[in-house]
């Protein structure tokens, strides 16, 4: 038996970019490159371009193809260039041609055909070839020679320059910077140039009058506004240009990492923030990726591939924390302003994430700033909250954010749910702190988060609860956590590094419910992470690390009856004695891993073995002591270009719970629980932005911990390690990345979690209305069908749709056959006699959809959005409320229509 306590996050990610040189090109029909920079193939932000290798060899024109002349433009003797962006593969050939710079005339068609035959010698960074994506000038002269010859004499004559007449400096809005590289052209008169490093840009020799400029490049909203050139005089302009992915600059957008762990899927910041139902939150969005199941309403739990939800791990700047989810699992408990990036590992990571037979959420905290301090205003119907982010210092090398939150929802909710009898008042707050510093080799931070959470449900006063005077009052539960976190990275030379992390936290829960039901739990944690990497070279790495824990906590319950009287010969109608316990342990788990990376070929992104072993260990004196190995290997192989098959397989180990390893007498024989996991899995890239992942798994577990039946709180062994269970199924998942107006993806997947808590009992053995020996039962969170479907769509005028549909299985339960009535107490008391979880509720579908409009002036944003949840649902139950006599039932339903209208606003200082 576990106490479903812990609790459930996205995968963000950042778009990189990369860098070509210009070409020289000839001067008839031939291309050249209108700036130095090369960008990835996905969209960028102008901070990933720092993080990324530099490229060793560059991009050159292999062949060329020459453009027939338009007839429109030769009937009328234009010349001119046309800009182009060419997207070059690791071999060298055009993927995707777009015109930029228009001419007309029939050039534009003419060098877009053109283009798609160039080859050209591939771009190598320090990985190997790699893709990049460049801009081109496809040049159109009538007569080369005579150009060549009229430019010669020009130089002869020594004609001098013609005067600037027409200047500017390009600035992107809210953000305030200058964008260089800049395309800024005048159509008309087929003259264009490139902004500076300070955005600066001139023309010389504008001919008097009215002309239309444009700036383009992609990644930012093309510009076109109106100048006039007067005799005599200079036109300057300072033009605004917006970023159309904004909000990507400020937080990761492909999360590329050394790929160890077999599954890490990503997402991108700006897919985030438009997927309805998830008000923004990048870990809110994980519930609508492949292996994570649907939580039940108000619990927010993490149930990833039918795992019990503590046995899944959070971490938050390498340190583990107990939740994730605020109560209900609408928002997570970190503000999403001050996310860097989030990784979801369903299943196959490797041995740098332990005590958990689960999947695992690894959140990171922005530890670099903008350029210019930010403050971020949102509010909806939920909550609202701000953060502050800066840089401070004599030099302004040192990053500070600030964020905290806190949710209204207790006084909308009784507005909402009308005359309804039944009363619902959850209450949420959270708090972030962010120090960061970096020097030389050296990086420091440091990180103050908390949250604390209360739920009150019940009826009210005038409302009868049942006839049971001891479930008579409300149901009460509170939890927080607090903690205090310190790192230090230092690079001890080229291939060597080391980080060092320290910790520490206090994390309490408590649950009421009626007079006489109740428990209270307080733990203070210390922690150390302290990991050496070593690089030895492109085929080979090493991480070897120290993940150590130690804490105090004491626990306290209350309950209406003793254990004994749920046993073997126990009555439904014995009168009742209340029992009490109070206790407090200490413990503590040193736990060592070491975890390699080989790639064995000449190509090291061909083939990648990860192999890796953990100790683990979990000591409470005068307790019990145990301990386990862990070892663990994935692998990733490239079978064909864009194409992937992955797998991996090891044992996963979980320490028992504060309250599981507590025995009266002092002797507790407690084991590890332990998994074995596997998975097998394919990744393709079908086309530009669309990718395909497939993938089967399956995890078969022993010494799961239960309440034992032979005395439990009465003997000297209240939990042993009885159980084993079984999940398996497959996830599947087509994405269609946010590149060009429209995004989305269909993510589907099937399970099985099934669970025997005591197969080595005979029924005659067992007094706890569960089943026997050999009787598998569908375990609580089982969902056998789990389907998502959503898009978005990039409308004009800054606005954005997005549709999410929902269809799961519903869950689980163990049907009641009578109820007992108590003459002397006047209640009747539900009685259990059918296998557990025999029955189903039916199936949960919901329909969510986002309008957003997106407003950009020169020091601000401000996005404003209504995001409706449930505009369309099926029955959707959550709970079964039973009748006096447990004769009939009724669902308690999920949540009703919810429209949600907010913005966000942001202020650049």
């Amino acid at each position: 038996m576990h106490t479903e306590s812990f609790r459930l996050m996205i995968l963000l990610t950042t778009i990189l970019s990369m860098t070509a040189l210009a070409q020289d090109l000839p001067a008839s029909n031939e291309l050249e490159t209108v700036n130095e920079e090369a960008t990835a193939t996905e969209e960028t932000s102008p901070e990933a371009a720092d993080e990324l290798p530099p490229i060793l060899v560059f991009p050159e024109l292999a062949t060329f193809v020459e453009a027939p002349y338009p007839p429109e433009a030769l009937e009328q003797g234009a010349e001119g260039s046309v800009g182009l962006i060419l997207e070059i593969n690791e071999a060298g050939e055009v993927t995707y041609v777009e015109v930029v710079t228009p001419l007309g005339y029939g050039f534009d068609e003419a060098a877009e055909t053109a283009a798609w035959g160039l080859t050209f010698t591939p771009a190598e960074d320090e990985n190997g070839p790699t893709p990049v994506a460049i801009e081109f000038s496809y040049g159109f002269v009538l007569d080369a020679d005579a150009t060549d010859g009229a430019h010669a004499q020009e130089v002869e004559e020594e004609v001098a320059p013609a005067p600037i007449n027409l200047d500017g400096q390009i600035i992107e809005m809210v953000s305030r910077r200058s964008l260089e590289e800049m395309a800024v052209s005048l159509p008309s008169l087929s003259m264009s140039v490139l902004s500076d490093s300070e955005g600066r840009f001139e023309f010389r020799g504008v001919p008097n009058g009215e002309h239309t400029l444009q700036i383009a490049r992609p990644g930012w909203e093309t510009k076109i506004t109106t100048v006039e050139i007067v005799d005599g005089e200079i036109t300057s302009a300072n033009i605004w240009v917006k970023n159309a992915n904004y909000g990507n600059n400020e937080a990761v957008g492909v999360y590329q990492r050394d790929r160890e762990e077999v599954t890490r899927r990503t997402i991108t910041v700006d897919e985030i923030r438009r997927i309805p139902g998830t008000l923004g939150d990048p870990i809110r969005v994980i519930q609508n990726l492949p292996g994570a199941a649907r939580a039940p309403l108000a619990t927010g739990l993490l149930i990833i591939r039918g795992s019990n939800p503590e046995d899944s791990a959070i971490y938050v700047d390498g340190i583990r924390i107990p939740f994730i989810y605020h109560l209900g699992g609408i928002v997570s408990v970190i503000n999403a302003d001050i996310v860097e990036s989030v990784d979801y590992l369903p299943g196959g990571y490797g041995v740098r994430y332990g005590r958990s037979t689960g999947g695992v959420i690894d959140v990171s905290i922005k530890d670099e700033s903008p350029e210019q301090a930010r403050m971020v205003w949102s509010t909806d119907v939920l909550d609202t909250g701000a953060l502050f982010e800066g840089r401070v210092g004599e030099n302004q090398d040192h990053h500070v954010a600030v964020a905290a939150r806190r949710s209204y929802i207790d006084v909308l909710l009784p507005a909402i749910m009308g005359d309804s009898d039944f009363i619902a008042r959850p209450v949420w707050t959270d708090y972030q702190l962010k120090w960061a510093h970096h020097r030389d080799r050296t990086s420091y931070s440091a990180l103050l988060m908390g949250f604390n959470d209360s739920l009150l449900i019940g009826t009210p006063d005038d409302v009868a609860q049942g006839t049971d005077s001891d479930t008579q009052g409300d149901l009460a539960q509170a939890f927080y956590t607090h903690r205090g976190i310190l790192q230090v990275e230092h690079q001890l030379s080229e291939r060597l590094s080391a980080t060092a992390t320290g910790a520490f936290g206090v994390d309490g829960a408590e649950l009421n419910f009626g007079s006489a039901f109740n428990l209270e739990r307080t733990q203070y944690l210390y922690e150390l992470r302290a990991e050496l990497d070593w690089e030895e070279s492109d085929h080979f790495s090493l991480k070897a690390g120290l993940d150590a824990i130690a804490g105090h906590g004491s626990f306290k319950i209350g309950l209406p009856l003793t254990p004994s009287q749920t046993g073997e010969g126990s009555s439904p109608i014995d009168e009742r004695e209340p029992f009490s316990l109070e206790e407090s342990l200490s413990g503590y788990g040193p736990d060592i891993f070491v975890q390699s990376q080989i790639r064995p070929l000449e190509d090291p992104d061909a083939l990648l073995l990860s192999p890796g072993v953990r100790t683990s260990f979990s000591i409470v004196p005068d307790q019990y002591a145990s301990w386990a190995v862990d070892p663990r290997i994935g692998f990733r192989a490239r079978i064909a270009e864009n194409i992937f098959i992955k797998g991996g397989t090891g044992i996963y180990t979980q320490p028992p719970q504060p309250e599981e390893a507590w025995s009266p007498s002092g002797d507790m024989e407690l084991l590890f629980e332990k998994a074995f996991s596997s998975s097998i899995g394919i990744e393709a890239e079908l086309a530009q932005g669309l990718s395909v992942d497939a993938e089967a798994f399956s995890k078969n577990m022993w010494d799961l911990i239960n309440f034992n039946p032979d005395g439990g709180f009465s003997g000297d062994q209240p939990y042993i390690n009885s159980g084993i269970g079984r999940v398996y199924g497959g996830e599947f998942m087509l994405k269609k990345a946010p590149i060009g107006n429209f995004f989305g993806w269909i993510s589907y997947t099937l399970s099985k979690s099934e669970r025997l808590d005591y197969p080595d009992f005979g029924d005659e053995e067992l007094s706890l209305n569960i089943p026997g020996d050999n009787e598998w039962y569908s375990y609580d969170f089982d969902q056998t069908h789990n389907l998502v479907v959503l898009g978005g769509y990039q409308w004009a005028w800054g606005i954005h749709t997005s549709a999410k549909f929902q269809y799961t299985t519903g869950n689980p339960y163990t049907p009641y056959d009578l109820g007992v009535y108590d003459i002397d107490e006047n209640y009747y008391t539900g009685y259990q006699t059918g296998i557990r979880n025999s029955e189903r509720m039916a199936p949960y579908s919901a329909l969510d959809i986002r309008i957003e409009k997106r407003f950009q002036f020169p020091w601000a944003q401000l996005s404003t959005y209504l995001d409706v949840l449930n505009i369309y649902k099926g029955e959707n139950p959550e709970f079964i409320n039973y009748n006096y006599d447990y004769t009939d039932y009724e669902y308690i339903t999920g949540l009703p229509l919810i429209p949600s209208i907010g913005f966000d606003l942001e202020v650049r200082l």
